[in-house]
């Protein structure tokens, strides 16, 4: 399946989180992570995921980046996106993402590096 965030992540970056944490094991605004996670419509359709992705989290969606920070390696969470910290009204064409729409994700923090 494609990766719909790792296509956009440059996009969309957005780095205004607190990064105060000294653990090494959390993820920060500024850190490069490795996720695996699966992304959903809030009517559960899944339109992106991955078992193990690696990327620059400052580069994601503004509510991915938010949802990730301050997560620690082996965690898992579950998180929704409103539309505007996701895509808004400009979802990228072939996603299956509609116009305006929430999105959940599950995440589970493997690595921040």
């Amino acid at each position: 399946m494609r990766s719909i965030l790792f296509f956009l992540f440059a996009a969309f970056a957005f780095v205004a989180c607190d990064t105060s944490n000294d653990d090494s094991n959390a993820a920060r605004a500024n850190s490069t992570v490795t996720v695996a996670y699966v992304g959903a419509l809030e009517d559960g359709t899944v339109f992106d995921e991955s078992d193990e992705a690696t990327f620059p989290l400052n580069r994601t969606i503004p509510g991915f980046q938010n949802g990730v920070v301050g997560m620690e390696v082996g965690e898992t969470k579950t998180f929704s996106v409103p539309p505007e910290q996701g895509y808004g009204s400009n979802p990228p064409p072939g996603s299956g993402i509609p116009p305006n729409a929430t999105l959940i994700f599950e995440v589970t923090l493997l690595d921040v590096q």
